[in-house]
């Protein structure tokens, strides 16, 4: 059997579609054959006595935080992680043959403005025939000039290139010369049944009916209006899915992230993910644009929407009637069955070679 290491954002805070899209490429990496394991990676940096009371501190802060320990419950439950290691303290040889292969991806593991990316997440400790990518995300469109040699460099090692944006593919050309594949996000892997049987209703409840918002930018007041006329035509009630602490729904986990979307009888969002869940659970749904972006972030959510003929999903505000226009999601589905055939068939050469 295989042993395969997924490289991804383990560091970046309790993100619902981070540690989905985790999952998803776990369980289709395993539904290959392959044995899976999620790198724990602890990266160095100056100033070590400093950061060691700082952290302390910040767990002091968090022990009893209820969402962090509804993530740490699904991150038990269902993704499993290597031992936490110290890259720079590991020999790279050693720590290469520790697997058969390397998965860089999903989620934005390759954009360039986290501070937190580096040689690692592309695998450049291991040889070429030995790292692959999988819907790796670059987040933007342009690479800054001061990041374009370890960019070209760590891009021309990688055996085969998977990516999740369609701008991706002309800048790793133009950079590199390099030919990428386009893959959906993993979540889009798993049929929604293997979500539904991971749900749990969150314990704050829910209304029996209700339309669900899910932002992760600044909601405009004319943005607030519209969401809520919608919800007077329909009869629901708003239900607010926030990522601001104190709110009555930020105490949950992906476990609880999924029922809540799954139950919901319409959807409005600026999520990538949350855009993602509203299809694969064939939901009533609106994109807004997010008003806030200093660097753009929408490549995604276009790429999203454009290859499923949802455009009409995507808006910079909601006009009711255009809201409520049927969604087609008979051709969605057939457009959906391709690309897993597609993405099914580039992991299974990652299991086998």
């Amino acid at each position: 059997m295989k042993k395969i290491a997924i490289l991804t954002i383990t560091n970046s805070g309790l993100n619902f579609g981070n540690r989905l899209q985790n999952f998803a490429l776990q369980e289709s990496l395993r539904d290959c054959g392959a044995e899976v394991e999620t790198i724990q990676s602890a990266k160095s940096v100056k100033g070590s006595m400093i950061l060691s009371s700082i952290r302390r501190t910040i767990k002091m802060i968090v022990k009893n935080d209820k969402r962090r320990k509804c993530f740490q419950c699904f991150n038990k439950r269902y993704v499993k992680f290597s031992k936490r290691i110290r890259y720079e303290n590991v020999n790279e040889s050693d720590f290469s043959d520790m697997y058969d292969a390397f998965v860089a991806g999903s989620d934005q593991v390759w954009n360039p403005n986290f501070h937190f990316n580096s040689d690692f997440e592309f695998a450049s400790f291991a040889p070429e025939n030995k790292r692959y990518s999988y819907a790796a995300s670059i987040g933007v469109s342009d690479i800054k000039e001061e990041h374009k040699e370890a960019f070209i460099k760590n891009i021309q090692g990688m055996r085969e290139l998977s990516v999740r944006e369609e701008d991706s593919i002309p800048l790793i050309k133009e950079l590199t010369g390099r030919d990428a594949f386009l893959h959906v996000d993993p979540t889009m892997l798993l049929e929604k049944e293997k979500y539904f049987e991971i749900e749990e209703m969150p314990p704050q409840g829910l209304p029996e009916k209700y339309l669900l918002t899910y932002f992760l930018g600044n909601v405009p007041d004319e943005y607030r209006h519209n969401i809520q006329k919608l919800a007077d035509r329909l009869g629901l009630e708003v239900v607010n899915l926030s990522e601001t602490k104190g709110t009555k729904y930020y105490e949950i986990g992906p476990q609880h992230f999924l029922y809540v979307l799954h139950h919901a009888d319409y959807i409005c969002t600026d999520s990538f993910h949350g855009s993602v869940f509203s299809i694969l659970f064939e939901k009533m749904f609106s994109i807004f644009i997010r008003t806030d972006n200093d660097v753009p972030m929408n490549s995604r959510v276009e790429t999203l929407v454009h290859k499923f003929g949802l455009q009409g999903r995507l808006t910079e505000n909601m006009n009711v009637e255009d809201a409520l226009t049927a969604i087609n999601y008979g051709r969605v589905h057939e457009i959906l069955a391709k690309e897993r055939v597609e993405a099914k068939k580039y992991i299974k050469r990652i299991c086998q070679k």
